[in-house]
């Protein structure tokens, strides 16, 4: 961003992109509204104003990223796959933002509901599983592992590759199996 951000939207939206990175960095005891508004090029009391408080900031820093990823995914649809949906909501641009939040929020022992209310992407996937009978796992325990699996290859994607041996296209054949052994669609789940 160059220049000070002007006017509502653009103070808004400076201090929740520069909320975010720092969210991330840091953790939510690791930063000050004094902080956030400084690195967003505006006055501290402008936090205030269009957010309440500091939780108020946060809490809308993660409701936008959730928005990011849900459109990312696009408007919800009767006949979504589960698999669809993993693959877009892992591939959203800001997912990796969203989900270092929050993992650092539940390291730093936070309550995740703290920071956000609802979980639109997880109920459209829960939505996706019921429909899809593949699967001897209930429709809760198959999201969880593989929103579980998912979140682990994100946040430890890096050490992953590394550990194993892989370079990017291995690691994304790597992911698609995954993917496909998961949803009970790879060629390990029709083995006795």
């Amino acid at each position: 961003m160059t220049g000070k951000p002007r006017g509502r939207d653009s103070v808004r939206a400076a201090l929740i992109q520069t909320g975010a990175r720092l969210l991330a960095e840091r953790g939510k005891a690791g930063i000050s509204v004094r902080e956030v508004a400084r690195e967003a090029g505006v006055n501290h009391g402008l936090v205030h104003r269009h957010f309440g408080s500091k939780e108020g900031l946060l809490h809308q820093v993660m409701t936008s990223l959730a928005e990011e990823i849900a459109g990312a995914i696009g408007p919800p649809n009767p006949d979504e796959s589960l698999s669809e949906l993993l693959i877009s909501t892992f591939g959203a641009t800001s997912e990796r933002l969203h989900w270092r939040i929050l993992a650092r929020s539940l390291l730093d022992g936070e309550d995740p509901r703290e920071l956000q209310e609802d979980f639109p992407v997880v109920s459209r996937m829960l939505a996706a599983a019921r429909r899809d009978s593949r699967s001897q796992l209930s429709p809760r325990a198959l999201v969880t592992i593989l929103l579980a699996s998912g979140l682990g290859l994100l946040l430890f994607e890096t050490y992953l590759k590394v550990a194993t041996g892989q370079d990017e296209a291995q690691w994304q054949a790597t992911r698609q199996e995954l993917i496909a052994l998961a949803l009970g669609t790879g060629p390990q789940a029709s083995q006795p």
